[in-house]
């Protein structure tokens, strides 16, 4: 169950880097610590020499930060910032039809720039700003408890890096894309800042049965949650906001009751679009049956 979460924290770790938890970038430290991001051969970055040198250089900025501190600019190229503006572009269409109104609403309000990638500590500033999480860089795989137990204290850790500019449209892993995009609106929307918060606080004293169900109730909400507007399905989760080619889709799967107790034990691919999804009548309704959950495992 740990390959959910598709990033790593090294930064006091190192025993973990080797481990492989099925996604297509493993890291490996050299006795320099010179981080390498080893990409699986059908990864569409595993022959461009410069692409995987420029992952190596942003792994590395995670691997050297100290929480805390600023976190320094990735080195994207016109290329890559080029490509951020061509996914925006690809994706306003379909957000307009499927997103959520909260996801609209605080998009617009904190007006990320297009033509470029925001660098992280831009990120954070601009999430800062209203009242909303900070990001923190990670350079591969993190355990989930890890993950989670961090957004006790408001904070993200993400990934810097951006797809491969030959798949505008896909990546094996979550990248700049997904963290911004995907999970960035939500994190200062008061209310999913509030229900991530708690994901946290349940997470930092659970044993193993409750984290793995936690880790299913996030996937099934917070990543790829589903609710009702006005009759129409519009998504919530960050999977799914982030994602050109499933976010079109959603009412082309099954849609189940969005009941915390079945998603707590129901399993997921990541590799793969969710061949269904869970789905409330509304974001209130959403949060509300779910807060009452996680509050219920810390009883």
């Amino acid at each position: 169950m740990a390959k959910w979460i598709w990033i790593v924290t090294v930064k006091n770790n190192l025993d973990n880097l080797a481990e492989d938890f099925g996604g297509q970038a493993q890291m490996s430290v050299s006795d320099s610590r010179k981080i390498v991001v080893e990409l699986d051969q059908d990864h569409p970055g595993f022959r461009d020499a410069a692409y995987r040198d420029r992952r190596n250089t942003i792994a590395q900025i995670a691997f050297e930060h100290q929480p805390g501190t600023p976190v320094p600019d990735a080195p994207y190229t016109e290329e890559e910032n080029h490509l951020w503006g061509v996914i925006l572009e690809m994706l306003q269409p379909i957000h307009e039809q499927w997103a959520c109104r909260e996801f609209l609403a605080y998009w617009e309000r904190i007006n990320f720039p297009s033509d470029r990638i925001p660098q992280m500590e831009e990120v954070t500033a601009l999430l800062k700003a209203l009242d909303g999480f900070s990001f923190e860089p990670v350079c591969g795989l993190v355990l989930p408890k890890t993950f989670l137990v961090e957004l006790k204290r408001d904070v993200m850790l993400a990934t810097q890096y951006i797809r491969h500019y030959s798949k505008p449209a896909y990546t094996p892993e979550p990248d700049v894309v997904h963290e911004i995009v995907g999970h960035g609106a939500m994190l200062v929307e008061p209310r999913f800042v509030a229900l991530n918060r708690l994901f946290g606080e349940v997470a930092e004293q659970a044993d193993e049965v409750v984290t793995e169900k936690l880790i299913r109730l996030y996937w099934w909400s917070i990543e790829f949650g589903l609710i009702k507007e006005n009759g129409n399905s519009k998504a919530i989760g960050a999977g799914l906001l982030s994602s050109i080619g499933e976010l079109g889709s959603i009412d082309e799967r099954p849609h189940r009751p969005f009941e915390p107790e079945v998603m707590e034990v129901t399993d997921f691919d990541p590799t793969a679009m969710q061949p269904f999804y869970f789905c409330a009548d509304s974001s209130d309704a959403a949060i509300d049956v779910m807060t009452q959950h996680l509050e219920s495992l810390m009883e």
